[in-house]
């Protein structure tokens, strides 16, 4: 939508999409105790119910950009939740000077709420209150003649729209982004103290591991807060992360080794040694890792339960430095060659041996990425002008054969919708995320993001 055909609007929607989100409103309840009763604040709880009569919900248009250019914007719509909740907070026990009786105590609060608990495409998205929960509720005991107080905290519904976000690694200010994909807008900003240079989100869409190569460290965020819920220590410089199709286990790639983890209890749980491994992938059952060896010049295959070497593509490759898996299949895709042009060779898993190349040579690849049902590959070149403007190519996995060469400038890591709709690339040097039809490789959407974005993950 251009700019000049918001004329409709233009009454009701004034700015872009830049509000801050949360469905959390904390409150504070004071209780005084009446004379002659005690509160003993270590044995004592507290309960809470509410009522949401009185809250409403706005949905507000306004604007984002779509597009390349700066003229090309369009129409989201921020949730807005206002009114009041009324909260009867009630403690107990509460007991004479004696220690005798087992009374509660209660009041009636009344919470104003006014904010944006998130955006949505569609217009009337608004929240279903019923879904309202009190969170963390504490009891702060009286202190030098304040109340006894309890605490705790509102969170507001969700969106009755399937959540579904984009996390972009942001090297240049060490920060994660979160993008709303319904809504094409940054939602969230999460800061790390370690550099993040890589990420994976789990199968069932709870977590994203961040892996931070200066370290050896990783990071994991919970997407029901958006808030990291917990740091694993591995090995030196995470550089890479995959997930078995069980949603049980991660393998963490570091120097030399590779790392398992229980993702039950986000732990390591396993460690096995991939000498001089520059790459690795994990294969579709779960079973093997892939590695792309660039001191031997071979591909090996580990057994991730035993950790043993049980076979190796020796003598055909120069200098295999990067290797992927589809979803589904028993292939990869294993990028070869010691100078430049290099080559991409098809493999077989099992049993394990050298397939064809393809009859196209390239300058090199940052990544090899599969559609999440497999029926297509996308290799990204480095983007350079005049050189390397189309630097994706596209293959049709059934025939091994490239059907497409698009221009996706400055593109440095890329991540495929579910519904294989959509592209998101990450730019690192515009700061941005744009999004590409795949029916044709337009660019619809440009999301602007944090500093030097080097990965992306849905």
């Amino acid at each position: 939508m251009k700019k000049n055909d918001l004329s409709a609007l233009q009454e009701n929607c004034f700015c872009f999409c830049d509000k801050e989100i949360s469905r959390e409103a904390p409150f504070q309840v004071p209780i005084d105790i009446p004379e002659g009763f005690t509160v003993d604040s270590a044995e004592a709880a507290a309960a809470v119910t509410w009522s949401t009569d009185h809250l409403s919900c706005i949905s507000e248009p306004c604007l984002i950009q779509t597009g390349p250019e700066t003229e090309d914007i369009g129409v989201r719509y921020a949730v807005r939740v206002q009114g009041t909740v009324t909260l009867l907070v009630s403690v107990s026990p509460v007991r004479n000077q004696y220690g005798q009786g087992n009374g509660s105590v209660s009041v009636i609060h009344t919470e104003e709420i006014d904010q944006v608990v998130y955006y949505a495409a569609k217009f009337d998205r608004c929240p279903d209150f019923s879904q309202m929960t009190v969170e963390d509720l504490l009891i702060v005991p009286p202190f030098y003649g304040s109340p006894l107080t309890v605490t705790g905290t509102l969170v507001l519904p969700p969106s009755p729209d399937p959540q579904s976000y984009v996390f972009t690694a942001n090297s240049g200010d060490s920060t994660v982004s979160v993008i709303d994909a319904a809504a094409s807008i940054v939602v969230a900003t999460i800061p790390f103290t370690s550099v993040p240079t890589d990420l994976g989100v789990t199968l069932d869409k709870a977590y994203t591991y961040v892996l931070h190569g200066n370290t050896n460290l990783v990071s994991v965020v919970d997407h029901q807060t958006l808030t990291v819920a917990n740091t694993i220590t591995v090995g030196t410089g995470p550089r890479k992360i995959q997930f078995d199709p069980a949603g049980e286990l991660a393998y963490v790639m570091t120097a030399g080794s590779i790392y398992t983890i229980d993702l039950a209890i986000q732990a390591v749980s396993d460690v096995f040694s991939v000498p001089d491994a520059a790459d690795f992938a994990l294969d579709p059952n779960g079973q093997f890792v892939y590695t792309a060896n660039t001191s031997s010049w071979s591909v090996d295959k580990f057994d991730v339960n035993t950790g043993q070497l049980v076979a190796s593509i020796i003598n055909t490759f120069e200098y295999p430095s990067l290797i992927q898996t589809p979803y589904a299949g028993n292939f990869a895709y294993v990028m070869n060659g010691e100078l430049w042009p290099k080559g991409v060779t098809e493999i077989s898993l099992s049993p394990l041996f050298r397939g064809e190349d393809f009859d196209r040579q390239f300058e090199t690849l940052r990544t090899i990425v599969f559609s999440p049902d497999s029926t297509r590959a996308y290799f990204l070149e480095p983007y350079s002008v005049p050189f390397l403007i189309d630097n994706l190519y596209v293959v049709d996995t059934a025939t091994q054969n490239i059907i497409a060469n698009v221009s996706f400038p400055n593109a440095f890591d890329l991540t495929v919708t579910p519904d294989n709709q959509y592209i998101y690339a990450a730019q690192p040097n515009d700061n941005t995320v744009t999004v590409y039809r795949t029916s044709d490789y337009a660019a619809v959407t440009v999301i602007p993001v944090g500093t030097g974005p080097s990965a992306i993950a849905m």
